[in-house]
């Protein structure tokens, strides 16, 4: 590869002139696709959930050869294996058979120069499971990324409703989205993540107006993170910390200050 090839890769993974941003969208969306892969196949097993604990990043065959020149293949799977453990401890998740995580990357000649795919691997020798082979073609889109392009938008699974009981009242309303910062009424000022919409609640002055940051990130599981200065209690009368999220079935019920909070169909 020509040294003008390589710099213009090397600016893509880690941009100069932003000293904050040292991911590139190709990083981003792999770990993206990654959870994506490991999340589907979480079970709860009481306060932890379970997730596979070897997964691999299928790169086109010329992105792979690009990463392989410049000997970033180890760096970038070290990376993506760091940022899964972090979710281990942060989330509450253990590994099925507590085997350790083990990310890596490798070259997949079906996909396309701008796709991505995570794939689960069994960890005892490494091989695919056999339900994430399919039939001629990846079987799960929502672990295929298209470099470029917006991500493909989640299947419908129907309209959520969150339910806030305190004070006497019970007030439900309409969810739109999949994302959600949830609060007291009225704006703080700052720019709301990308994708996420703003969910006003007639709550206490003690809770703050960016109080939890929700991720719907399968049909029935969701990330709750606390983000504001409320108390926060999830089931069984756990607390979560501020800035500690925690992945909670669809339905499940946690409470902010003294009001009761339900997202369910």
């Amino acid at each position: 590869m020509a040294r003008q090839g390589r710099r213009s890769l090397l600016d893509t993974l880690f941009p100069r002139g932003d000293a904050k941003k040292k991911t590139s969208e190709m990083i981003d969306r792999g770990l993206d696709a990654l959870r994506a892969a490991r999340d589907e196949r979480a079970l709860s097993a009481g306060a932890a959930t379970l997730v596979p604990s070897r997964l691999e990043l299928r790169l086109p065959q010329i992105r792979y050869d690009e990463l392989a020149e410049m000997g970033a293949v180890r760096d970038i799977e070290y990376f993506f294996n760091d940022e899964l453990m972090k979710d281990l401890s942060s989330d509450r998740l253990r590994t099925f058979g507590d085997h350790p995580v083990y990310i890596t990357i490798a070259a997949d000649t079906s996909l396309q120069p701008n796709e991505i795919y995570a794939a689960i691997l069994r960890p005892d020798d490494g091989k695919e499971e056999e339900y994430d082979i399919p039939a001629g073609r990846h079987a799960a889109p929502d672990r295929t990324s298209v470099l470029g392009e917006a991500p493909p938008a989640a299947p419908s699974v129907g309209l959520l409703r969150i339910i806030v009981k305190g004070n006497g009242k019970v007030r439900e309303r309409v969810l739109e989205g999949r994302r959600w910062i949830i609060g007291r009424q009225g704006s703080s000022g700052r720019t709301l993540p990308e994708g996420f919409i703003k969910v006003d609640l007639d709550l206490p002055p003690t809770v703050s107006r960016e109080q939890a940051r929700i991720d719907l990130i399968a049909d029935d599981r969701m990330r709750v993170e606390r983000i504001g200065k409320a108390p926060m209690l999830l089931g069984g009368g756990e607390s979560l910390p501020e800035g500690e999220s925690r992945l909670l079935p669809v339905g499940a019920t946690f409470s902010i200050d003294d009001h009761q909070i339900t997202i369910c169909r």
